[in-house]
């Protein structure tokens, strides 16, 4: 009898376990954000001004900013991963981190795997080489060698320029500055925002008109629909009671929402 009563017993045992690993956590993204009390955001660090690692081994930058007025105005703590760029799709959607605030652009492509909030900002891809070699546009390169990140759209937008014979990669704009002020590539394709802002012992200049714009948004997984109303409504908060002015004047000098 008691062994009856031990082998169902243990019988019982093994069934809710089975139930138990078979249950599904439910609970929608946002929600487990509110009860953490903070979202996880990703981007590479490696996009002055956007986002990068300063003389103290913090990453901060435009972007980090914007993640930081977002989760204060929704009540709760933003918390930065630094990934590799061709990689932090793939990141997001295998919920390594809630969001990516890192200065994506909206690619169809792109809008085939996550969803994008509102653009915060609009750029474009502009051309940058060293002032003395007196360039007109991209155009005037022969069997070029143009430097940009790895994952970018700047790297597909290379490839259908038949007089681009190479196009180096990079994890991070600052290799692709260095490489350029060395000599080791023509000239570098990057944001214009980003180029702009590069460091003046670069001594890189925009060289002709912009090859293309684009807007540029936070990406969160397809199913966080909920998240991605939270941090549309966050956004349109921060624009209107000035805080996202506030953010732009102090990385740039202007308001590139409104550029």
């Amino acid at each position: 009898m008691k062994k009856r009563i031990l082998t169902l017993f243990m019988f019982v045992l093994v069934i809710s376990a089975v139930v138990g690993c078979g249950v599904k956590d439910n609970k929608s993204t946002l929600t487990k954000i509110k009860e953490k009390g903070k979202f996880t955001y990703a981007l590479t660090g490696a996009y002055p001004p956007f986002n990068y690692m300063n003389e103290d081994g913090h990453i901060v930058g435009f972007d980090v900013d914007i993640a930081n007025a977002l989760a204060n105005d929704m009540g709760v703590e933003a918390e930065v991963i630094s990934t590799q760029w061709d990689g932090i799709v793939g990141g997001l959607k295998s919920k390594r981190f809630d969001t990516i605030i890192g200065s994506m652009a909206i690619t169809d492509k792109r809008l085939e795997e996550v969803s994008f909030t509102d653009p915060y900002y609009t750029d474009g891809a502009q051309f940058f080489t060293k002032s003395d070699l007196n360039y007109k546009s991209i155009e005037d390169l022969k069997n070029g060698k143009v430097g940009v990140v790895t994952g970018t759209t700047f790297q597909d937008a290379l490839k259908s320029m038949d007089n681009i014979t190479e196009v180096l990669q990079f994890e991070g704009d600052v290799e692709n500055f260095m490489a350029a002020s060395d000599g080791r590539s023509d000239g570098i394709v990057t944001s214009r925002f980003v180029g702009l802002q590069a460091p003046k012992e670069y001594n890189l200049v925009p060289v002709g008109p912009m090859l293309y714009t684009e807007d540029i948004a936070i990406a969160v997984s397809k199913d966080d629909k909920d998240l991605l109303e939270a941090l549309n409504n966050s956004l349109k908060k921060i624009i209107k009671n000035g805080t996202y002015e506030e953010i732009s004047n102090r990385w740039f000098g202007i308001n590139i929402l409104e550029k």
